[in-house]
């Protein structure tokens, strides 16, 4: 019996991954190309055959009103599991289903994977196509839709799934989609075939983003005038390094002409924080991953409704609120040297506290003492800087690649930004954009992308559809 039979045998019995993996001396990335191969679709379980509808609607839910979400709880609702390794929460689709489109709607998700938005538009009462590039997964999707429960019964749905490619869509009609929702591959991080012609989710960085802007384009073609299309994708590592393939990815759909609605934070609760991987990610300098992005954007064919990527030449009206962070001179006073560092990119503090915990976490990790804090580009120092924090942008006046020159070689340069709510009600991505325009830059590369929720701020609550912004982001550069 060779290595892959016991695998297999060990997987039907519920062995776990990680008792497989030391058992035999492989690693996951190996357990599921065993799968795969096995079964056509990678799965986590490949006994679980049991389609559980005891409950059509997840316990006390309420819809999401800030820009960072976060479940706990995978979701086990109608036949919803996570098998299919790497499908997203149901309580993502449903969210975007009930705030972005309305009964007997058509949804499209073009990576519809085991059927999780499937389900949801069956259980909210949308017709529904789900394409996959992988027969398998279709079979698996239509399999885990096909459950019979009390519904409105409003209008005859239709739940409909196709093997085909999200590059080309040609079998759907122009402006006939009320809503895309879907969740594409992270490039190769996780192969969800093993010899398939077309899948994604075998692509390198640079080509991944090459096919995935014509999934954009044809995204824009076949949703109507107005509409949404929401997409949650994630970030990469390599060599301790942050590969931004969010911003990329959205930057790919801004490419094709779409509007950015709202950018979500949807946090990931996989990650561990202490022990092993604390220690690790503090002798490393590096963080575990702990978010996505879920970018909703919205298709505008008859006016010029976005903004000028150019940060530079950027100018925004009396109306958006833009927080002007003063720094605190004496914040070397306030530096505990028994901080519990922070060590996923995902920081959460109060409101009232977030500028000092984020300054200390900082200064703690890149350089206690030879820092500077660059308010209004007014830096002014003899020596060679460990660290310079930029805490905040005014971006029509703040020039940051003057900052740059005062940094050591593998000096650390943090950025604090923020996501800003325009007049018309879109979202200018100011992280998005100073990643783009540093991109450029051969002097610096980015390190990390953190995260920073804001908690326990009852000024948030608006009387608006728009979701209330209640993160922002830290960027940090090494100079090379």
């Amino acid at each position: 019996m060779d290595l892959k039979e016991l695998i297999l045998i060990d997987k039907k019995n519920g062995v776990p991954d990680k008792i497989i993996g030391d058992k035999y001396g492989v690693n996951l990335k190996y357990i599921e190309k065993i799968i795969t191969e096995n079964t056509g679709v990678n799965i986590s379980n490949i006994s679980n055959n049991n389609k559980k509808t005891n409950k059509l609607s997840p316990k006390d839910f309420r819809i999401e009103k800030n820009t960072v979400w976060s479940f706990k709880s995978r979701g086990n609702w109608a036949t919803h599991n996570g098998n299919f390794r790497g499908n997203w929460s149901p309580y993502i689709p449903r969210n975007v289903i009930l705030k972005y489109s309305k009964e007997d709607d058509l949804v499209l998700d073009y990576f519809c994977g085991g059927g999780t938005t499937g389900i949801e538009c069956k259980l909210l009462n949308r017709n529904f196509i789900g394409v996959d590039i992988n027969p398998y997964a279709i079979e698996l999707a239509k399999q885990n839709t096909d459950f019979d429960g009390v519904f409105k019964n409003l209008f005859p749905i239709e739940i409909k799934f196709l093997t085909g490619d999200a590059r080309n869509l040609s079998f759907i009609k122009n402006n006939s989609v009320d809503l895309i929702c879907s969740h594409p591959p992270y490039a190769d991080i996780i192969n969800y075939t093993t010899n398939t012609e077309g899948d994604l989710s075998h692509l390198k960085y640079d080509t991944f983003l090459e096919e995935i802007k014509k999934v954009a384009d044809e995204s824009f073609r076949v949703l109507k005038n107005k509409k949404y299309c929401a997409i949650l994708i994630g970030d990469m590592r390599k060599n301790k390094m942050i590969v931004p393939l969010g911003f990329s990815v959205i930057n790919k759909y801004l490419d094709a002409g779409f509007s950015l609605k709202e950018l979500v934070i949807k946090r990931q609760h996989n990650c561990k924080t202490t022990g092993f991987w604390y220690t690790k990610s503090i002798k490393y300098n590096f963080f575990l991953l702990a978010h996505e992005y879920l970018a909703i954007f919205q298709k505008n064919t008859d006016s010029n409704s976005y903004i000028n990527d150019n940060y530079a030449t950027c100018t925004y009206t009396n109306s958006i609120k833009h927080e002007k962070i003063k720094p605190d001179s004496n914040i070397l006073s306030k530096l505990k040297k028994d901080l519990n560092l922070e060590t996923t990119t995902v920081w959460i503090f109060n409101h009232n506290s977030w500028f000092e915990n984020t300054l200390l976490n900082l200064l703690n990790r890149y350089s206690p003492e030879n820092y500077y804090i660059s308010y209004n580009n007014n830096i002014n120092s003899s020596d060679m800087l460990d660290l310079i924090i930029v805490p905040s942008l005014d971006l029509a006046s703040n020039n940051i690649d003057d900052n740059i020159k005062y940094l050591k070689k593998n000096g650390i340069l943090g950025i604090i930004c923020e996501d800003l709510r325009l007049d018309n009600g879109l979202i200018y991505p100011q992280a998005l954009f100073l990643e783009k325009k540093f991109k450029e830059n051969k002097e610096i590369k980015l390190k990390e992308i953190i995260i920073i929720s804001l908690e326990n701020n009852h000024d948030f609550i608006n009387s608006s559809n728009n979701l209330n912004i209640t993160h922002k982001y830290l960027l940090v550069y090494q100079k090379n």
